[in-house]
């Protein structure tokens, strides 16, 4: 009798110091200041996980965010892959509350054409100020020739300041919205049409997207238009405007819409200011609401002209091109654990699979150009599910398993 107690005290003992280590290791992963550093974290994680739904569960929660965090108006900077230092700032409500999840909006400022980077202390984002005493997180991150919003460095500036959010904020990852003005209006578009997966809605305002389009504004990659299908848009442009007017946009916009892209677009009689913004605030707001992120969606289409970047949108990735391909494009459907996909120019994609999207307990079925290129049950990975969760910082967006599927040839 005395020894079967020791025996339980000891197993007892033996899973509280397990339990303790797993969450010491959840904490670190949580806390890691970037996707090398989670990477490495989600090992330990992996080794000391028990069953895969506590996990799941665990990560879904996320972390305990604290009370004392830095709040009002904030300045950082991070250095990027390419070396350069990019300045930033956002604003936290004094009032913030770590029980509570807070929606996101990023604004990306005009006069981008000016040789040295903005530097601390700046006013760049004083144009934005109406954000103070918002019921959200303001973040204004900055831009120069050397760093345009159309360039990939841009791409991995926005994200990595997201991230560095996330880790101290208590952000709600479905209502992260991106707002630009001017060349930051132009901007918006390239993001929205080569990296969408972290926004809800797109709000360019007295941009152009035609700016794209000329290779000698340095834009970094080719825009397509059914790419940006898969997020909604708020536009604003003037009549009167002398850079971009409506008459000149708008053609653009048409053919968005033409593609099946969804955007709200209300014309102002001013030119090129945002003198409007107080009388569009109502419907800029309503817009918020209406539309946040679906992290999981059942269709999604996606075109990319090389696979080392943007070759992902939420759980497609594509992995290969066509041997001479300029480009590949996928588009996909699910319903219930088929997915139907139309692809063109692709040799390979990976399909990422989550519990919330799929029932993994049965068959996934994929049909390929109407080839079957897939059928089986897949397991639940605790290595995948931290993987992407290494990669992504997303308590919305996780992910169980993975099946890489060779497009079946035509030839």
């Amino acid at each position: 009798m005395i020894a079967s107690v020791l025996v339980s005290f000891a197993v007892a003992g033996g899973a509280f110091a397990q339990g303790a280590l797993l969450d010491r290791a959840l904490a670190e992963l949580w806390s890691a200041e970037n996707v090398s550093s989670r990477e490495d974290a989600a090992e330990a994680v992996a080794r000391l996980a028990g069953d895969f739904d506590s996990l799941y569960q665990r990560l879904e929660a996320g972390p305990r965010y604290s009370k004392d965090v830095e709040t009002g108006l904030i300045e950082e900077s991070r250095k990027g892959k390419n070396g350069l230092r990019q300045e930033y700032v956002f604003l936290v409500p004094e009032d913030y509350d770590p029980q509570k999840k807070y929606r996101v909006s990023f604004y990306l400022h005009g006069g981008v054409n000016r040789a040295e980077p903005w530097h601390k202390g700046d006013p760049w984002w004083r144009r934005f100020d109406r954000s103070f005493g918002s019921e959200q997180i303001s973040v204004f991150p900055s831009s120069w020739r050397g760093s345009l919003w159309w360039q990939s460095s841009q791409i991995e500036n926005l994200e990595a300041i997201l991230d560095r959010i996330k880790r101290e904020y208590n952000v709600d990852e479905n209502r992260v919205y991106l707002f630009g003005v001017s060349d930051g209006g132009t901007g918006v578009y390239y993001h929205a049409g080569k990296a969408p997966t972290p926004w809800a809605a797109i709000f360019p305002f007295i941009g152009h997207p035609g700016v794209l389009e000329n290779a000698g504004t340095g834009v970094d990659g080719e825009l397509f238009v059914e790419n940006l299908t898969n997020r909604p848009f708020f536009v604003v442009n003037g009549e009167k405007d002398e850079l971009y007017p409506v008459a000149r946009v708008k053609p653009y916009l048409d053919a968005f819409e033409r593609a099946g892209v969804e955007i709200v677009f209300h014309s102002q009689p001013g030119g090129h200011n945002t003198r409007w913004w107080n009388g569009e605030q109502e419907a800029i707001d309503a817009f918020l609401s209406s539309h946040p992120r679906n992290p999981l969606p059942h269709r999604l289409i996606w075109e990319t002209e090389r696979t080392d970047r943007f070759a992902r949108i939420h759980w497609l990735v594509i992995e290969e091109l066509e041997e001479g391909a300029a480009s590949g494009r996928v588009a996909l459907s699910r319903k219930d654990n088929g997915v139907e996909v139309q692809a063109r120019g692709v040799a390979r994609f990976r399909l990422l699979l989550s519990p919330r999207q799929f029932d993994l307990s049965q068959p996934i079925e994929v049909l390929t150009n109407g080839v079957s290129s897939y059928r089986g049950t897949v397991e639940r990975s605790p290595e995948t599910l931290l993987r992407w969760t290494a990669r992504d910082n997303d308590r919305t967006m996780l992910f169980a398993a993975e099946v890489s599927i060779e497009v079946p040839s035509t030839r």
